[in-house]
């Protein structure tokens, strides 16, 4: 097992990735060979699936670790070391109160598993098209309760204006999942318990570091107890009033590419 001293975790959208969602491979590829010699070691840290995420680093997938479904599934390159899954009469359950609550999304709503994503046959047509650019293998389904993979998590769409209510409201129906915010007006809800930073702590623990011995960017509210517990929190500049208020500091935008710059200069001055 490789032997690491440092772990950087990066958020990817709206933090890592510019907002046209690309990032420059050559420049990371050069930082990778510099954490490589520093034993250091470069994490994805991500409200999307295991499966997005080595979509977008094919490139390099086997040089990072992976914290997927903001903080749900834990990998090494292709290896997944850890994982936490609804049972299927929680995912019953968390569907039927998305139909009743207030503000439902109905059938726009995206179940996140292992092998793919599912969507029901009747979901709106324009969120479909939406959520395809973040998970890939993505498939209409008669009967959401027949899927055969790991139940992961939901995500789904609420107006802004009733986004924290309609989070308030999940968590308050539902004590054995999670919901949080992770932009662009989505909640996903995740196991109770689960944060990118139990997720981190995981993948800390198997290279028998800590906590401390991360230095974290963010920028939503889903990287909140990531940027808390890390020890040192960075937030984007574009980050929210709030994380931009717990982060140890702020740095520049996702679109300056101001995680890859910081991550050089933390790792030159190592």
């Amino acid at each position: 097992m490789d032997k690491y001293k440092r772990i950087f975790a990066t958020d990817m959208d709206g933090t890592f990735l510019r907002d046209d969602r690309t990032y420059d491979l050559e420049r990371l590829e050069k930082l990778l060979d510099k954490f490589e010699e520093n034993q250091a070691l470069f994490v994805s840290s991500s409200g999307r699936q295991l499966l997005a995420l080595h979509q977008v680093f094919s490139p390099v997938k086997d040089r990072i670790a992976y914290v997927a479904e903001n903080g749900g599934v834990v990998a090494i390159g292709d290896e997944i070391i850890h994982a936490v899954r609804f049972e299927k009469a929680e995912m019953e359950e968390l569907m039927r109160q998305l139909q009743i609550m207030p503000y439902s999304p109905m059938e726009s709503f995206i179940i996140s598993g292992l092998k793919g994503s599912y969507v029901p046959m009747t979901v709106n047509e324009k969120y479909f098209e939406a959520i395809g650019l973040y998970y890939p293998n993505c498939q209409k389904v008669d009967s959401m309760s027949k899927l055969n993979d790991i139940m992961l998590k939901i995500s789904t769409r609420f107006p802004e204006e009733h986004l924290e209510e309609s989070i308030i409201w999940l968590n308050d129906k539902l004590p054995f999942a999670r919901a949080t915010s992770s932009g662009f007006n989505s909640i996903d809800i995740i196991p109770a318990g689960i944060s990118k930073a139990t997720g981190l702590e995981v993948l800390a623990n198997h290279f028998d570091l800590t906590l401390e011995d991360a230095t974290v960017f963010g920028d939503q509210m889903n990287d909140f107890e990531m940027l808390s517990h890390a020890g040192t929190g960075v937030a984007v500049g574009n980050a929210t009033d709030r994380i931009r208020e717990i982060a140890d500091y702020v740095i520049g935008t996702n679109d300056e590419s101001a995680v890859l710059a910081e991550m050089e200069k933390l790792i030159e001055s190592a």
